[in-house]
């Protein structure tokens, strides 16, 4: 079971950095129509692991996105690492289909991929702010074989 965990956690900390990484270079993303798309920025933002705010996270950074039947909200780099991305349906209820961070260094995930569960979170929708609160589940990098690592999160954003 730790493998699966330490290989969902790895996939994920993998995917993070490779769309973190991308320029604009590389590929120039075709904005949707205004209808379509809808981004916020910064205002009402919080972001507890453990609770206590996320070190290193520029609340300024954090941004939401909602497109194609997806919200999407994420952040700049910390330390180096990746932030935070959160992947969730944008629907009445929604529901969080993936979520990343990096906290002391360490890939901490949410997700529910064919099967395998990892973690797991909770949307609760007042308006136009969203408050995801759950369990984040990874390894140690610097030594996987520690074990497992797990932390309470809540994160706190508008989306309009």
């Amino acid at each position: 079971m730790n493998r699966v965990i330490a290989g969902a956690t790895g996939l994920l900390a993998t995917a993070l950095v490779v769309v973190g990484c991308s320029s604009e270079k590389d590929s120039a993303p075709t904005p949707a129509p205004a209808a379509q798309q809808s981004v916020s920025t910064g205002s009402g933002t919080a972001v507890k692991v453990d609770g206590k705010d996320l070190p290193g996270l520029d609340l300024n950074s954090v941004s939401c996105v909602k497109q194609g039947g997806k919200i999407t909200v994420g952040s700049a780099a910390i330390g180096g690492q990746q932030g935070l991305g959160i992947v969730m349906t944008d629907e009445a209820t929604p529901k969080v289909e993936s979520l990343g961070m990096f906290v002391d260094g360490n890939a901490l995930s949410v997700s529910d991929t064919m099967g395998v569960k990892v973690g797991s979170a909770e949307v609760s929708v007042d308006g136009d702010t969203y408050t995801i609160t759950g369990d984040a589940v990874g390894a140690n990098l610097s030594n996987p074989m520690d074990g497992q690592i797990n932390k309470p999160f809540t994160v706190t954003v508008s989306c309009s």
